[in-house]
């Protein structure tokens, strides 16, 4: 890569695409460390990207806020053919993990909407239906239970 100025127009400073991008600019130096990025050049101490480093960086935050993809999953994937697995089987990956969070969701939120709707005048603990369903799930390790009065 041939070396560039600081003083070249379309070089852009770290808190300048920092801004720009609404991340800190120690978050695009983590990135560096990760090797996710690298700046175009340095000058007095500071770090200068250019157009193709900030859309890389930019594409790092959308894939993090979007698709809820780890660094290490974006590294991989920016990797590219020197990557340990195949970007398809990262978002496969990342799709798996998101739809077995989905169901804990939807556990939790059937669980909530379980207590609003059948416990206005007691708290939740001590309903039968919950019991049941956690203590099954301890299958042997359930302690017994005198039942309620």
């Amino acid at each position: 890569m041939q070396a560039q100025s600081a003083d070249e127009p379309d070089l852009v400073p770290i808190d300048e695409v920092a801004r720009r991008l609404g991340v800190r600019a120690s978050a695009i130096r983590y990135y560096e460390e990760r090797g996710l990025v690298e700046p175009v050049s340095r000058h007095s101490g500071r770090r200068w990207y250019g157009p193709d480093e900030i859309r890389r960086l930019a594409i790092i935050q959308h894939w993090r806020r979007v698709g809820l993809m780890s660094l290490d999953e974006i590294g991989d994937i920016l990797a590219g053919p020197a990557a340990t697995q195949g970007w398809t089987q990262i978002i496969e990956g990342r799709i798996e993990a998101l739809r077995r969070q989905a169901e804990s969701i939807d556990t939790a939120r059937e669980y909530l909407e379980h207590v609003l709707s059948h416990h206005h005048d007691s708290p939740p603990h001590g309903c039968h239906h919950f019991e049941s369903i956690i203590f099954e799930g301890l299958g042997d390790r359930a302690p017994e239970v005198s039942p309620r009065r």
